[in-house]
Protein backbone atom coordinates (compact mmCIF):
# COMPACT_ATOMS: atom_id res chain seq x y z
CA UNK A 1 0.00 0.00 0.00
CA UNK A 2 0.85 3.68 -0.53
CA UNK A 3 2.77 5.42 2.76
CA UNK A 4 1.59 8.67 3.73
CA UNK A 5 3.27 10.70 6.26
CA UNK A 6 2.20 13.83 8.36
CA UNK A 7 3.42 16.39 10.37
CA UNK A 8 1.50 18.06 13.35
CA UNK A 9 2.79 21.04 14.30
CA UNK A 10 3.48 21.70 18.03
CA UNK A 11 3.18 24.32 20.48
CA UNK A 12 7.12 25.04 21.28
CA UNK A 13 7.35 21.89 24.04
CA UNK A 14 4.14 21.59 24.94
CA UNK A 15 2.80 18.26 25.17
CA UNK A 16 -0.68 19.68 26.34
CA UNK A 17 -4.23 17.53 26.01
CA UNK A 18 -5.31 20.37 23.25
CA UNK A 19 -2.49 19.58 21.20
CA UNK A 20 -2.39 15.37 21.60
CA UNK A 21 -5.66 14.34 23.52
CA UNK A 22 -5.13 10.79 23.15
CA UNK A 23 -2.28 11.32 26.01
CA UNK A 24 -4.19 13.21 28.38
CA UNK A 25 -4.01 9.80 30.51
CA UNK A 26 -0.63 8.89 30.12
CA UNK A 27 2.00 9.08 32.90
CA UNK A 28 5.35 9.25 32.15
CA UNK A 29 8.91 8.34 32.66
CA UNK A 30 8.00 4.91 33.77
CA UNK A 31 11.62 2.93 33.43
CA UNK A 32 9.35 -0.32 32.11
CA UNK A 33 8.38 1.48 28.67
CA UNK A 34 11.72 2.26 27.35
CA UNK A 35 13.39 2.55 23.46
CA UNK A 36 15.18 -1.17 23.13
CA UNK A 37 17.25 0.17 19.64
CA UNK A 38 18.46 3.54 18.03
CA UNK A 39 17.59 5.83 17.15
CA UNK A 40 19.33 5.83 14.46
CA UNK A 41 19.46 7.37 10.57
CA UNK A 42 18.39 5.54 7.26
CA UNK A 43 18.45 7.04 4.22
CA UNK A 44 19.45 10.93 4.52
CA UNK A 45 19.11 13.09 1.42
CA UNK A 46 19.40 16.62 1.00
CA UNK A 47 16.02 17.07 2.22
CA UNK A 48 15.01 13.96 4.46
CA UNK A 49 16.17 11.23 6.86
CA UNK A 50 14.21 7.99 8.17
CA UNK A 51 14.64 7.79 11.80
CA UNK A 52 14.44 4.18 12.89
CA UNK A 53 14.19 2.31 16.27
CA UNK A 54 12.09 0.28 18.71
CA UNK A 55 10.46 0.36 21.60
CA UNK A 56 10.24 -2.51 24.83
CA UNK A 57 6.45 -2.76 23.98
CA UNK A 58 3.39 -2.00 21.53
CA UNK A 59 2.98 1.82 21.52
CA UNK A 60 1.99 4.99 19.47
CA UNK A 61 5.61 6.66 18.37
CA UNK A 62 6.65 10.10 16.64
CA UNK A 63 9.90 11.98 16.18
CA UNK A 64 9.76 15.76 17.36
CA UNK A 65 11.76 17.75 15.17
CA UNK A 66 13.08 21.38 16.05
CA UNK A 67 13.26 23.97 13.35
CA UNK A 68 16.88 25.27 13.29
CA UNK A 69 15.89 28.96 13.21
CA UNK A 70 12.45 29.24 14.38
CA UNK A 71 12.69 26.86 17.43
CA UNK A 72 9.21 25.25 16.44
CA UNK A 73 9.02 21.39 17.00
CA UNK A 74 6.64 19.25 14.59
CA UNK A 75 5.68 15.73 15.31
CA UNK A 76 6.12 13.19 12.10
CA UNK A 77 4.56 10.07 12.60
CA UNK A 78 3.60 7.74 9.45
CA UNK A 79 -0.18 7.45 8.08
CA UNK A 80 -0.67 4.20 6.13
CA UNK A 81 -3.63 5.02 3.91
CA UNK A 82 -5.47 7.34 7.08
CA UNK A 83 -4.38 5.00 9.66
CA UNK A 84 -2.15 6.38 11.99
CA UNK A 85 0.65 3.65 13.04
CA UNK A 86 0.31 2.77 16.11
CA UNK A 87 0.68 -0.65 18.60
CA UNK A 88 3.68 -1.45 17.15
CA UNK A 89 7.30 -1.87 18.44
CA UNK A 90 9.44 -1.32 15.53
CA UNK A 91 9.27 2.06 13.71
CA UNK A 92 10.73 3.90 10.45
CA UNK A 93 10.03 7.55 10.42
CA UNK A 94 10.59 9.52 7.92
CA UNK A 95 11.79 13.63 7.97
CA UNK A 96 10.83 15.36 5.07
CA UNK A 97 11.01 18.61 3.10
CA UNK A 98 14.12 19.40 4.88
CA UNK A 99 16.38 22.32 4.07
CA UNK A 100 19.92 20.96 2.12
CA UNK A 101 23.09 21.44 4.57
CA UNK A 102 21.15 22.01 7.36
CA UNK A 103 21.84 21.18 11.12
CA UNK A 104 18.41 19.81 12.53
CA UNK A 105 17.57 18.46 16.46
CA UNK A 106 15.12 15.66 16.84
CA UNK A 107 14.10 13.47 19.74
CA UNK A 108 11.95 10.17 20.05
CA UNK A 109 8.47 10.34 21.59
CA UNK A 110 6.22 7.26 22.55
CA UNK A 111 3.25 6.48 24.28
CA UNK A 112 2.83 2.75 25.81
CA UNK A 113 -1.00 1.14 24.47
CA UNK A 114 -2.15 -0.29 27.15
CA UNK A 115 -5.07 -2.10 25.22
CA UNK A 116 -6.13 -1.98 21.82
CA UNK A 117 -10.20 -1.43 21.88
CA UNK A 118 -12.13 -1.13 19.46
CA UNK A 119 -13.60 2.78 20.16
CA UNK A 120 -11.25 3.96 23.13
CA UNK A 121 -7.68 2.69 23.49
CA UNK A 122 -6.23 2.73 26.99
CA UNK A 123 -2.69 4.22 27.38
CA UNK A 124 0.07 4.16 29.84
CA UNK A 125 3.65 5.33 30.06
CA UNK A 126 4.98 8.16 28.00
CA UNK A 127 8.58 8.38 27.11
CA UNK A 128 11.08 10.65 25.38
CA UNK A 129 15.04 10.88 24.70
CA UNK A 130 17.28 13.40 24.98
CA UNK A 131 17.87 15.63 21.55
CA UNK A 132 19.95 14.38 19.17
CA UNK A 133 21.12 16.21 15.76
CA UNK A 134 21.98 15.51 12.13
CA UNK A 135 23.09 17.45 9.16
CA UNK A 136 21.04 16.88 5.89
CA UNK A 137 23.72 16.50 2.87
CA UNK A 138 24.82 19.94 0.82
CA UNK A 139 24.28 19.31 -3.01
CA UNK A 140 27.20 22.05 -3.28
CA UNK A 141 29.92 20.11 -1.71
CA UNK A 142 33.27 20.36 -3.29
CA UNK A 143 34.46 17.15 -1.14
CA UNK A 144 33.09 14.55 1.07
CA UNK A 145 34.24 11.87 3.43
CA UNK A 146 32.73 8.36 4.12
CA UNK A 147 33.98 5.37 6.09
CA UNK A 148 33.62 1.42 4.48
CA UNK A 149 34.10 -1.89 5.80
CA UNK A 150 33.46 -4.98 5.40
CA UNK A 151 32.68 -9.00 6.25
CA UNK A 152 32.22 -8.21 9.81
CA UNK A 153 30.25 -11.99 10.34
CA UNK A 154 28.01 -11.23 13.73
CA UNK A 155 31.56 -10.08 15.36
CA UNK A 156 30.12 -6.81 16.77
CA UNK A 157 33.23 -6.45 19.00
CA UNK A 158 35.48 -6.37 15.92
CA UNK A 159 32.73 -4.01 14.31
CA UNK A 160 33.52 -1.42 17.43
CA UNK A 161 37.32 -1.81 17.54
CA UNK A 162 37.57 -0.57 13.98
CA UNK A 163 35.25 2.08 14.49
CA UNK A 164 37.69 3.54 17.57
CA UNK A 165 40.20 4.41 14.94
CA UNK A 166 38.19 6.01 12.90
CA UNK A 167 37.51 9.76 12.47
CA UNK A 168 33.67 9.88 12.81
CA UNK A 169 33.37 12.99 13.69
CA UNK A 170 34.74 14.10 10.17
CA UNK A 171 32.75 11.67 8.50
CA UNK A 172 29.52 12.15 6.48
CA UNK A 173 28.32 8.51 6.20
CA UNK A 174 29.59 5.14 6.55
CA UNK A 175 29.26 2.08 4.03
CA UNK A 176 29.07 -1.58 5.21
CA UNK A 177 29.74 -3.24 2.22
CA UNK A 178 28.29 -6.73 3.04
CA UNK A 179 28.40 -10.41 4.91
CA UNK A 180 27.94 -7.91 8.16
CA UNK A 181 26.13 -10.86 8.99
CA UNK A 182 26.99 -14.89 8.44
CA UNK A 183 23.64 -15.47 8.26
CA UNK A 184 20.20 -14.17 9.52
CA UNK A 185 18.55 -16.86 11.42
CA UNK A 186 17.75 -15.51 15.20
CA UNK A 187 15.14 -12.77 15.33
CA UNK A 188 16.89 -8.93 16.12
CA UNK A 189 20.27 -10.44 14.96
CA UNK A 190 21.13 -7.23 13.25
CA UNK A 191 20.73 -5.00 16.22
CA UNK A 192 23.33 -7.48 18.23
CA UNK A 193 25.71 -7.94 15.35
CA UNK A 194 26.20 -4.13 14.15
CA UNK A 195 22.92 -1.88 14.26
CA UNK A 196 23.81 -1.22 18.58
CA UNK A 197 27.55 -0.53 18.06
CA UNK A 198 26.63 2.18 15.38
CA UNK A 199 23.84 3.52 17.59
CA UNK A 200 26.36 3.59 20.64
CA UNK A 201 29.01 4.79 18.29
CA UNK A 202 27.97 7.45 15.47
CA UNK A 203 24.02 6.56 14.45
CA UNK A 204 22.42 8.59 15.85
CA UNK A 205 23.65 12.01 13.99
CA UNK A 206 25.64 10.12 11.39
CA UNK A 207 23.75 7.47 8.77
CA UNK A 208 24.84 3.85 7.57
CA UNK A 209 24.38 2.64 4.22
CA UNK A 210 24.36 -1.42 4.10
CA UNK A 211 25.45 -2.87 1.31
CA UNK A 212 24.05 -6.55 0.91
CA UNK A 213 26.89 -9.56 0.62
CA UNK A 214 26.52 -13.09 -0.47
CA UNK A 215 26.07 -14.24 3.80
CA UNK A 216 23.24 -11.46 4.36
CA UNK A 217 21.43 -13.31 1.86
CA UNK A 218 21.44 -16.46 3.88
CA UNK A 219 19.14 -18.09 6.42
CA UNK A 220 15.67 -17.77 7.77
CA UNK A 221 14.73 -14.28 8.19
CA UNK A 222 17.44 -13.08 5.03
CA UNK A 223 13.84 -11.85 3.85
CA UNK A 224 13.20 -9.31 6.57
CA UNK A 225 16.37 -7.47 6.57
CA UNK A 226 14.49 -4.35 5.10
CA UNK A 227 12.49 -3.69 8.52
CA UNK A 228 16.14 -2.92 10.27
CA UNK A 229 17.61 -1.15 7.17
CA UNK A 230 16.74 1.49 4.25
CA UNK A 231 16.21 -0.28 0.72
CA UNK A 232 17.57 2.79 -1.61
CA UNK A 233 14.30 2.61 -4.22
CA UNK A 234 13.53 -0.51 -2.50
CA UNK A 235 16.33 -2.34 -3.26
CA UNK A 236 19.75 -3.17 -2.05
CA UNK A 237 21.23 -1.61 -5.05
CA UNK A 238 21.36 2.41 -5.75
CA UNK A 239 22.92 5.60 -5.67
CA UNK A 240 24.31 8.14 -3.43
CA UNK A 241 25.28 11.87 -4.05
CA UNK A 242 27.85 13.22 -1.54
CA UNK A 243 28.13 16.93 -2.86
CA UNK A 244 30.45 16.07 -6.42
CA UNK A 245 31.04 12.82 -5.91
CA UNK A 246 28.29 10.02 -7.22
CA UNK A 247 28.21 6.45 -5.68
CA UNK A 248 27.30 3.53 -7.10
CA UNK A 249 26.25 0.73 -4.90
CA UNK A 250 25.60 -2.74 -6.55
CA UNK A 251 24.18 -5.80 -5.08
CA UNK A 252 26.31 -8.51 -6.05
CA UNK A 253 24.11 -11.61 -4.76
CA UNK A 254 25.10 -15.06 -4.13
CA UNK A 255 28.83 -16.08 -5.38
CA UNK A 256 27.64 -19.64 -6.10
CA UNK A 257 25.14 -20.22 -8.94
CA UNK A 258 21.33 -20.44 -8.59
CA UNK A 259 21.34 -24.18 -8.91
CA UNK A 260 23.74 -24.81 -6.44
CA UNK A 261 22.17 -27.74 -3.61
CA UNK A 262 23.17 -24.91 -0.86
CA UNK A 263 20.22 -22.80 -1.72
CA UNK A 264 17.53 -25.06 -2.06
CA UNK A 265 15.97 -23.76 -5.31
CA UNK A 266 15.07 -20.92 -3.56
CA UNK A 267 17.73 -18.12 -5.34
CA UNK A 268 17.12 -16.04 -8.49
CA UNK A 269 20.02 -13.59 -8.11
CA UNK A 270 21.38 -15.06 -12.29
CA UNK A 271 18.29 -12.79 -13.28
CA UNK A 272 18.87 -10.08 -10.43
CA UNK A 273 22.14 -9.38 -11.51
CA UNK A 274 20.88 -9.12 -15.07
CA UNK A 275 18.31 -6.58 -13.80
CA UNK A 276 20.58 -4.57 -12.62
CA UNK A 277 23.16 -4.46 -15.66
CA UNK A 278 19.79 -3.13 -17.32
CA UNK A 279 19.77 -0.32 -14.49
CA UNK A 280 23.15 0.12 -14.35
CA UNK A 281 23.48 1.20 -18.21
CA UNK A 282 20.51 3.99 -17.09
CA UNK A 283 22.21 5.06 -14.26
CA UNK A 284 25.20 6.24 -16.04
CA UNK A 285 23.39 7.94 -18.48
CA UNK A 286 21.87 10.26 -15.80
CA UNK A 287 22.63 14.13 -14.98
CA UNK A 288 23.56 13.49 -11.62
CA UNK A 289 26.43 10.94 -12.96
CA UNK A 290 27.24 13.00 -15.98
CA UNK A 291 28.05 16.11 -14.28
CA UNK A 292 29.49 14.56 -10.96
CA UNK A 293 33.39 15.22 -10.58
CA UNK A 294 33.95 11.91 -8.98
CA UNK A 295 32.20 8.34 -8.85
CA UNK A 296 32.92 5.86 -6.72
CA UNK A 297 31.66 1.86 -7.13
CA UNK A 298 30.77 -0.29 -4.54
CA UNK A 299 30.03 -3.73 -4.30
CA UNK A 300 30.47 -6.89 -1.82
CA UNK A 301 31.71 -9.42 -4.67
CA UNK A 302 35.13 -7.87 -6.58
CA UNK A 303 34.58 -8.07 -10.99
CA UNK A 304 37.62 -9.95 -11.03
CA UNK A 305 37.89 -13.44 -12.99
CA UNK A 306 40.19 -16.18 -11.26
CA UNK A 307 43.43 -15.78 -12.23
CA UNK A 308 45.11 -18.39 -9.95
CA UNK A 309 46.36 -16.33 -7.64
CA UNK A 310 42.74 -15.57 -5.52
CA UNK A 311 41.81 -18.06 -2.76
CA UNK A 312 37.83 -17.72 -3.11
CA UNK A 313 35.07 -20.31 -1.99
CA UNK A 314 33.27 -20.10 -5.20
CA UNK A 315 34.41 -18.01 -8.87
CA UNK A 316 30.89 -17.79 -9.99
CA UNK A 317 29.75 -14.38 -7.97
CA UNK A 318 33.31 -12.38 -9.35
CA UNK A 319 33.09 -13.99 -13.23
CA UNK A 320 28.90 -12.86 -13.23
CA UNK A 321 29.89 -9.41 -11.98
CA UNK A 322 33.24 -8.90 -14.00
CA UNK A 323 31.02 -10.57 -17.21
CA UNK A 324 27.88 -7.82 -16.36
CA UNK A 325 29.27 -4.84 -15.25
CA UNK A 326 32.64 -4.03 -15.69
CA UNK A 327 31.51 -3.53 -19.65
CA UNK A 328 29.59 -0.72 -18.61
CA UNK A 329 31.84 0.80 -16.06
CA UNK A 330 34.67 0.77 -17.99
CA UNK A 331 33.47 3.10 -20.69
CA UNK A 332 32.96 5.39 -17.74
CA UNK A 333 35.28 7.49 -15.45
CA UNK A 334 35.30 5.56 -12.41
CA UNK A 335 38.46 7.03 -10.01
CA UNK A 336 37.78 3.79 -7.72
CA UNK A 337 35.58 0.62 -7.16
CA UNK A 338 35.53 -0.89 -3.34
CA UNK A 339 34.85 -4.52 -2.74
CA UNK A 340 34.87 -7.34 0.30
CA UNK A 341 33.79 -10.85 0.04
CA UNK A 342 37.61 -12.37 -0.63
CA UNK A 343 38.69 -11.67 3.19
CA UNK A 344 42.27 -10.73 1.79
CA UNK A 345 43.21 -6.82 1.62
CA UNK A 346 44.08 -6.46 -2.22
CA UNK A 347 45.29 -3.49 -4.46
CA UNK A 348 44.21 -4.51 -8.05
CA UNK A 349 45.85 -1.53 -10.16
CA UNK A 350 43.92 -0.19 -13.48
CA UNK A 351 44.48 -2.25 -16.17
CA UNK A 352 43.36 -0.67 -19.64
CA UNK A 353 41.00 -2.67 -21.12
CA UNK A 354 40.44 -4.98 -18.25
CA UNK A 355 39.79 -2.97 -15.21
CA UNK A 356 40.29 0.91 -16.14
CA UNK A 357 39.99 1.64 -13.02
CA UNK A 358 41.52 0.24 -9.58
CA UNK A 359 39.89 -2.18 -7.04
CA UNK A 360 40.41 -1.95 -3.96
CA UNK A 361 39.06 -5.19 -1.89
CA UNK A 362 39.00 -5.18 1.85
CA UNK A 363 39.54 -7.73 4.00
CA UNK A 364 37.58 -9.17 7.06
CA UNK A 365 39.46 -7.40 9.43
CA UNK A 366 40.02 -3.59 8.45
CA UNK A 367 38.46 -0.33 7.69
CA UNK A 368 39.32 2.55 5.74
CA UNK A 369 38.25 6.58 5.76
CA UNK A 370 38.34 8.06 2.79
CA UNK A 371 38.13 12.10 1.88
CA UNK A 372 37.17 12.59 -2.18
CA UNK A 373 38.25 16.50 -3.17
CA UNK A 374 39.56 18.58 -6.54
CA UNK A 375 43.63 16.47 -4.92
CA UNK A 376 41.27 12.70 -5.59
CA UNK A 377 40.65 9.94 -3.40
CA UNK A 378 42.28 9.88 -0.33
CA UNK A 379 42.39 6.91 1.45
CA UNK A 380 43.73 6.14 5.05
CA UNK A 381 43.09 1.71 5.68
CA UNK A 382 43.91 0.19 9.20
CA UNK A 383 43.47 -3.02 10.85
CA UNK A 384 41.99 -4.46 13.57
CA UNK A 385 44.95 -3.43 15.85
CA UNK A 386 45.19 -0.09 14.67
CA UNK A 387 48.11 -0.45 12.20
CA UNK A 388 47.76 1.65 9.07
CA UNK A 389 48.30 -0.62 6.16
CA UNK A 390 47.69 2.03 3.21
CA UNK A 391 47.31 5.48 2.40
CA UNK A 392 47.34 6.46 -0.56
CA UNK A 393 45.23 9.59 -3.11
CA UNK A 394 44.01 7.61 -5.85
CA UNK A 395 43.49 10.01 -9.25
CA UNK A 396 42.48 9.59 -12.74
Amino acid sequence: MMKNWVTLLLLKLSFGCVVMPLLCNAQTDDRSYRFDHGPYLQGLTEQSVYIYFTTSEKGFSSVELKDPVSGEITRHMTIDDGLIEANNTRNAIELKGLKPNTQYEYRLFSTKIKQFRLSRNVYADTIRTAWYSFTTLDPKALSSTFITTSDIHDDAKKYERLLSYMPLEQTEMIFLLGDILSHFSREGQPYSSFIDVSVDKFAKEIPFVLIRGNHDTRGALARTYDQYIRRPNKHFYGTYSLGDTFIIMLDTGEDKPDSHHDYSGLTAFEDYRKEQAEWLKEVVKSQAFKKSKHRIVMAHIPPIKDDGTSKRISVHGPDMVYKLYLPILNKEKIDLMISGHTHQFQLIEKNKGINNFPILINDNKSISFYKVSSDGVYVKTVNDQGKVTMERTFRR
